[in-house]
């Protein structure tokens, strides 16, 4: 079997706008096949992910997440044309079991579930597309964009590939804000975080006790976060997880393996700000 069914017909040339077609953002381009696997690769696509397309065309994206990993995917597109190819061409590919395709538009699609979103979209639609994602997708969600990225919100990781780039990010959790909280075993030390968020990166202050440490500028990973904290020669780690107002974790000396203490703090809720923007 082709690795592709080929396609023919003058509605299929990439670019072509339909005098039928509803007013679309973007035409139509295909991904090259190799960009395709590039994604899926980068992705680190698994059987277990929900791989969504917004603004999927003739489906091949997440066609051949279910075809090659057997990841399950959604596909959406306004154009109810590039709807029926991707089912036609899910059916010649045998997955319909394991892909549904939506003609609606992606603005107002519900996204929530996903766990991967694949984008070939234009720059303009990127930066309007960049809130609902941050807004609607859960902290971990993986991204990637071909051609196009998303300026202030930086990319975790990109790849160059002949031309053009690869863009990937991770959705950050929302950490920003204060909390208060405590480092338990022995004698309970009072922690407080004062953090501000822009995007995936964290600054502000912790404060342990009576010791204050400055923060600048550090990556998150998702829900995951690791604080290094000078202290003297040695140092010293924060290390945690964040779920919604509640973060908890460990924290020890970096010189000192085994000898964490656990801690957790909760947001005071009046503080957190949107990252949606």
């Amino acid at each position: 079997m082709a690795e592709w069914k080929e396609m023919f017909g003058l509605s299929n040339l990439p670019g072509f706008q339909r005098s039928d077609a509803p007013p679309l953002d973007v035409l139509w381009e295909p991904s090259p096949q190799d960009v395709v696997k590039e994604m899926l690769k980068m992705a680190d696509v698994r059987s277990t992910d929900l791989v969504y397309d917004l603004g999927c065309g003739d489906g091949r994206l997440v066609i051949e997440a279910a075809r090659l990993i057997g990841a399950h995917g959604v596909g959406i597109d306004l154009d109810p044309q590039r709807i029926k190819e991707s089912m036609e061409n899910a059916s010649y590919a045998g997955v319909t079991e394991l892909v549904r395709f939506s003609n609606e538009n992606l603005f107002s699609a519900n996204v929530a579930e996903a766990t991967v979103v694949m984008l070939f979209l234009f720059p303009d639609v990127n930066l309007r597309l960049r809130p609902k994602l941050i807004r609607e997708l859960k902290p971990s969600t993986r991204v990637v964009s071909y051609c196009h990225h998303m300026e202030s919100w930086e990319a975790d990781r990109s790849l160059k590939i002949r031309t053009s780039h690869l863009y990937y990010w991770v959705v950050p959790v929302n950490i920003g804000g204060q909390r208060e909280g405590r480092i338990d075993g022995g004698d309970p030390i009072p922690l407080h975080l004062d953090l501000e968020q822009e995007f995936q990166r964290v600054k502000g202050r912790v404060t342990i006790g009576e010791t204050r440490w400055r923060l600048g500028c550090v990556p998150i990973d998702g829900r995951h976060f690791n604080f290094s904290l000078r202290a003297g020669r040695g140092g010293l780690s924060l290390e945690g997880t964040v779920e919604d107002n509640l973060a908890f974790g460990t924290f020890g000396s970096h010189d000192t393996p085994g000898g964490s203490r656990e801690w957790t703090a909760r947001r005071n809720p009046a503080t957190r700000k949107s990252l949606a923007r």
